[in-house]
């Protein structure tokens, strides 16, 4: 895996001080479901333990970052391939380049933070967590093996559903799920 660092190819689980730790997560269901919703509150709670976080958002779609008529578009609009904008405690750099596989894509991440939490990419190997809001269809992930629990309103089991080996949180057992993921001291903070 020449030009990936040690750390990064320890991928989504690390072992320091004898035990396991999640580096990398994944959280998958329908739009709609609750996934961004519970994406903030695990940010939240990591940040609380002095982690870095990084989001990866896959996109279906064609998305926009950039504000109509604002100068980075215009350029883009232009014909830039890529522009930069830099403000006195941010950036971002948009391209039209080859997309990065996902790989490269969470290898970026953890060069600047510590955990990496992914929506969408529902088919990636990554442990995930699978979001469920009845009323909104259920997203199959497969394998189901990279499923660590289901979330949010109980999902219909067997059969065409969820696996009954899947632990389940219901909508107020975030706490509950973040431990079973993370621990009770993320990071050993």
């Amino acid at each position: 895996m020449k030009g990936i660092s040690r750390k990064a190819r320890q991928g989504p689980q690390r072992t320091q001080r004898g035990r396991t730790e999640t580096r990398v997560l994944a959280f998958a269901g329908s739009s709609g479901s609750g996934k961004t919703t519970l994406i903030e509150k695990f940010i939240a709670r990591l940040a609380e333990h002095g982690l870095r976080v990084a989001y990866l958002k896959h996109d279906a779609h064609r998305f926009q970052m950039d504000k109509p008529g604002k100068d980075t578009w215009r350029a883009m609009e232009a014909g830039a391939s890529a522009v930069a904008i830099a403000s006195a405690d941010s950036w971002a750099w948009l391209a039209r380049v080859d997309i990065p596989g996902m790989e490269d894509l969470v290898r970026r991440t953890l060069a600047v933070a510590d955990v990496c939490l992914i929506e969408g990419y529902h088919g990636s190997h990554y442990p995930k967590i699978l979001v469920f809001r009845r009323g909104v269809p259920l997203r199959v992930v497969r394998p189901w093996r990279t499923v660590v629990a289901s979330y949010g309103d109980d999902p219909p089991r067997g059969r065409g559903g969820v696996p009954k080996s899947i632990p389940h949180h219901g909508w107020d057992e975030v706490d509950a799920l973040f431990e079973r993921v993370f621990g009770p001291r993320p990071g050993g903070a």
